[in-house]
Parts: structure tokens; C-alpha cells; sequence
């Protein structure tokens, strides 16, 4: 029976799920991410999966991992009531940085909430993760990537954590309904791609009346996050694993047209939707703007 960490990253992120494990299987896991995820409890059941994987997919190593008490895994969040995490929180895993494991192949550490760091204890961290003492895995995570210090980011790989429709809700939507509003998509990020100002049109005269349901909008959103996805690792990555392989020749375009800063950037602004999603902005209001903000990263 797996435990209850490694059910919720199975239920939540499948899709990534199944990447990080072939990663592990093929022994090409990086040593330092940065997970950018909107839902602390499964950006850090996600985090202790991994975790869990390095160290030993085994019933006493889950049960340590979960109550934090496993020796080679090192969890650190910002203290019950404190706001940021602390330099002296970085500085007390210094032992740990520079010992090697008790029991695992590699120590793991989770940081989580990275975004409130403070300049000196980004500093302190830094220090480790240039210089490794051994093999390590260092996990960082955050709910807002623009708030994580750049010395941060720029050191890490980033991983976008986005929460998938099971296929019980999946099943509860038309066929005709994804196929027809997956080409209205199309459509809406070739025009944003192409910084056309007919995208902000098109929100308000097709992209609404489409979605009408809650249901429809995260399965709308969600593929949304996977075209910006695909945009962005379309030159580094195997067309199969894209998730929409149809676009390949429009992705090459942009591969030509822009520089992947700009296309990241671009990325980063559709992301940005969850931010302004839990402050009950109008679906309408959030594409607008969206559209506007992808216009001003392709042309910086």
C-alpha cells in the first residue's frame, strides 16, 4: 500500500510523476529543483515522494519520511507564525550539507516557501549548493516563481507543478465539447504567439461562451499550462514528450521567431492565472489580461 504522500502525488501529478520516475530509473535526476506549485500539501507529497524514491521506496523509510525523522532526509519550512524562512534555519543544516548519508545513496533536502528567503539566508544556501559535499538532491519550493531571488532560480531547474483532471472528472465532459474547445485554444495562443490584438477580442466573442462550467474552465486551464509547456522545452526535449505533438510546427516557428527568454517569460504569464484565480477574478478579466501580459514578454 503506498503511503498517503505518494497516493496524493500519484492522484495530482501523474504526468510528472511518471517523468521523475523514469528520470530516477535512467539515473539523470539533476541535483537541485525548483517546484513551483500553487498547493503547499502536494508541492511537499510530491517533494517526499522523490524523497522517498532516493532513499528507499520501503514502509520505515515513508513512515520516517513523513514524520520528518529519517536521517538522510532534511525538510525546512518557515516556523509555525513566522513569515519567512530564516537564515539561521539554512545555517542549521550546515552539518548536514557537508556530512555525507547515513543510510542512502544521496541526502535529500526540502526548502520549502523558498520565496520568502531572505538575501542572507539565499546566501547560505548558496554556498552548498555550488559546492556539494556529496551526493545530494536539493528540492526547492515555491508557490510564486516571480518572488524566488534570481541567484535562486538561476541555479535551478524548474519544474512547474500543475495539478491534472482525474479521469473520473475527465469523463464527465462531451468529447465533441475537448475537441472543439482544444481548437478555439489553438487558435486563442497562436493569436497571443503572434501578438495579434484580435486575442483580446476572441476571450470576449468565443472563449466564454465555451466555457461555462468549472469543470470545463480547469480542463481549459490546464491545457493552457501544457501549451506554454511545450513551448518552452520544445528544443530540449523528445517530441514525444510533448504533450501536444500536433503543434511541433508551430512551436519551431517560435523557436525561430523568439528568444527562449522571451518565450519562458511568456510561459510565466499564463502561470501567473493561479495567483489571480484564488482572488476570484472573472475568467474573462484573467484571459484579458493574460493576453496582454504574453503581448509584453514576446516583445521585451
Amino acid at each position: 500500500m503506498l503511503p498517503d504522500f505518494a497516493t496524493t502525488a500519484q492522484q495530482t501529478y501523474p504526468t510528472q510523476m511518471a517523468h521523475f520516475n523514469e528520470l530516477l530509473k535512467n539515473g539523470q535526476l539533476s541535483h537541485l529543483y525548483l517546484f513551483v506549485g500553487s498547493s503547499q500539501s502536494t508541492r511537499l507529497a510530491f517533494s517526499r515522494y522523490l524523497a522517498w524514491q532516493v532513499v528507499g521506496a520501503t514502509d520505515r523509510n515513508a513512515l520516517r519520511i513523513n514524520e520528518n525523522e529519517h536521517p538522510d532526509v532534511h525538510l525546512v519550512a518557515p516556523k509555525e507564525g513566522g513569515a519567512t524562512l530564516k537564515v539561521a534555519q539554512v545555517r542549521d543544516l550546515t552539518p548536514e550539507f557537508v556530512t555525507t548519508t547515513l543510510e542512502s545513496p544521496k541526502k535529500v533536502f526540502i526548502l520549502d516557501a523558498v520565496e520568502t528567503m531572505t538575501a542572507s539566508a539565499a546566501n547560505s544556501l548558496l554556498k552548498f549548493i555550488e559546492e556539494p559535499a556529496g551526493p545530494q538532491l536539493i528540492l526547492l519550493l515555491t508557490n510564486n516563481l516571480q518572488d524566488v531571488l534570481p541567484t535562486i532560480q538561476s541555479r535551478a531547474q524548474i519544474v512547474h507543478l500543475n495539478p491534472e483532471i482525474s479521469l473520473v472528472d475527465a469523463n464527465g465532459i462531451d468529447d465533441n465539447w475537448q475537441k472543439n474547445t482544444q481548437m478555439l485554444l489553438f487558435k486563442w495562443f497562436e493569436l497571443m504567439m503572434q501578438r495579434k490584438i484580435e486575442a483580446f477580442a476572441y476571450v470576449q466573442t468565443t472563449l466564454i461562451s465555451q466555457i461555462t462550467t468549472d469543470l470545463q474552465q480547469k480542463m481549459f486551464m490546464k491545457w493552457l499550462r501544457q501549451l506554454a509547456r511545450d513551448m518552452v522545452i520544445y528544443c530540449a526535449t523528445a517530441d514525444e514528450n510533448l504533450m501536444f505533438p500536433s503543434l511541433i510546427g508551430f512551436y519551431k516557428t517560435l523557436a525561430k521567431h523568439y528568444h527562449v527568454r522571451q518565450l519562458v517569460h511568456a510561459a510565466e504569464a499564463i502561470f501567473a492565472d493561479d495567483k489571480l484565480r484564488k482572488i476570484n477574478i472573472s475568467l474573462q478579466a484573467r484571459l484579458e489580461k493574460m493576453a496582454l501580459e504574453v503581448t509584453i514578454a514576446l516583445g521585451e
